[in-house]
């Protein structure tokens, strides 16, 4: 069996981080080498990784300081030693079968990366939508066949990846900045020659408020999104596959850089200065930005929202969202009471 390593960062998960760490102990593939890295964590987490290492064998700790969750996946890197190479946050948990599957379709394809779904889930326990890569499955493929890789994921964690790949292309994640996934992700699925995409959730996503992507510093995530882009747009200019990809590239910032962005302002603050910031970013990016072919495939919530914030018809994307919570809390409590029955 060919060794996997799986690098955990930590940092202030103490609630989340025996289950985290129990669906990795408990894969069917059992030849693993567990990384933990202890990134300076002011709580109880120092001890907690400690004590699992003391448990198992396969577990190894690194304590450092604290320098971001990019620095902690690269303090991961450098030490792994496996063929493969895994990354899970450390408050979200995997599939029991995730390495068992992933390696089979790595080792069949003889893949660089191997792409899967993950689904966001709440702490309440309830489910939400699956973050499906949208390109065809258990195929070999490359961003040169399959352009909209470049943009279709910019997650780290939905990857099993050929460790030889980070050492090739000298990839590294930002340090100390939000969205390392973004300025990072993008650049490793443009160089990748063999991409296969397994479609199966294999990997369950902690959505929870106080998390990275929950932020309400607006002014952390203008400048720690734009960067991130701008590093992936410098990327792809620099190796000359800005024609190429242009449009995609462009899809990738009307999504991470100016839709997502805004439409998590306009929920917690209709005035702030930063829906006018993200809204010039974009454009000055990429005038012609509302032509993108790929936009026209968002789903037709994402269509109506996206007519409203053109329109900067703010009051209407809150309403639309209120009323989209209230159905499914509706929903979910009228299948609570015939389950009861």
């Amino acid at each position: 069996m060919e060794l996997v390593s799986i690098v955990v960062p930590v940092y202030k998960v103490e609630e989340y981080l025996d289950k985290c760490i129990k669906s990795i102990r408990q894969q069917t593939y059992r030849d693993l080498e567990i990384i933990l890295v202890d990134d300076g964590s002011p709580d109880r987490c120092k001890e907690m990784c400690d004590g699992y290492a003391a448990e198992d064998e396969r577990i190894q700790v690194i304590h450092k300081e604290n320098g971001g969750l990019g620095d902690a996946r690269n303090a991961g890197i450098r030490k792994a030693s496996g063929k493969y190479l895994l990354f899970v946050d450390s408050d979200d948990w995997i599939h029991e079968a995730l390495i068992e599957r992933t390696v089979e379709t790595a080792e069949k394809h003889e893949a660089d990366i191997v792409l899967f779904d993950y689904i966001g889930v709440e702490e309440s326990g309830k489910q939400g939508d699956v973050f499906s890569a949208g390109v065809p499955s258990r195929h070999v493929l490359s961003a040169k066949e399959e352009p909209r890789l470049i943009m279709c994921s910019c997650s780290a964690v939905n990857k099993l990846y050929r460790r030889e790949l980070w050492q090739r292309t000298g990839l590294l994640f930002p340090k100390g900045r939000y969205y390392e996934d973004l300025g990072t992700i993008p650049k490793l699925m443009g160089l990748a020659e063999r991409i296969v995409y397994r479609e199966e959730v294999l990997y369950y996503y902690l959505l929870r408020g106080g998390s990275i992507m929950h932020s309400k510093d607006f002014q952390k995530n203008y400048e720690d999104r734009t960067a991130a882009a701008d590093q992936v747009l410098r990327f792809y200019r620099e190796h000359g596959l800005w024609e190429k990809y242009e449009r995609e590239l462009e899809y990738m910032v009307f999504e991470n850089t100016y839709f997502v962005p805004s439409k998590e302002i306009v929920l917690n603050d209709r005035k702030s200065p930063y829906l006018a910031k993200f809204r010039v970013y974009a454009y000055r990016r990429f005038p012609n930005l509302e032509k993108n072919p790929y936009i026209k495939e968002i789903s037709c919530k994402d269509r109506i929202l996206w007519l409203f914030l053109k329109r900067r018809m703010y009051g209407a994307m809150v309403f639309l969202s209120y009323a989209r919570r209230a159905k499914d809390s509706l929903t979910g409590r009228f299948w609570r009471k015939k389950a009861w029955n």
